[in-house]
């Protein structure tokens, strides 16, 4: 059950990577800086979650509550861009928290 917490935090990681590096492009071509800068933070948002996953088989409450606030904080921050990666963290946080 632990690893699925990590392969779904990587899952949600690498979908939220490849959104906050889509969002950033875009921004800055459009001459956005708030969308810019939001998609960064999802960026490194999306990385600190993959950390999380590997972090939830020592520290499973604190990493599935992050994780949990993670994806809705991601969810805000770019809309329907980080829906996949919201769908997969938080259903590794809920996991994380259920262990």
């Amino acid at each position: 059950m632990k690893a699925w917490i990590a392969v779904l935090s990587i899952l949600g990681g690498v979908t939220g990577l490849a959104c906050g590096l889509f969002v950033t492009a875009a921004g800055s071509l459009f001459s956005e800086d708030a969308m810019a800068s939001s998609g960064a933070s999802v960026f490194w948002l999306s990385a600190l979650a993959i950390i999380l996953g590997f972090t939830s088989w020592k520290w499973n409450k604190i990493s599935g509550i992050g994780l949990i606030v993670i994806s809705v904080a991601g969810f805000f921050m770019n809309g329907l861009f980080f829906t996949l990666s919201f769908i997969f963290l938080m259903i590794a946080g809920i996991l994380a928290l259920r262990l």
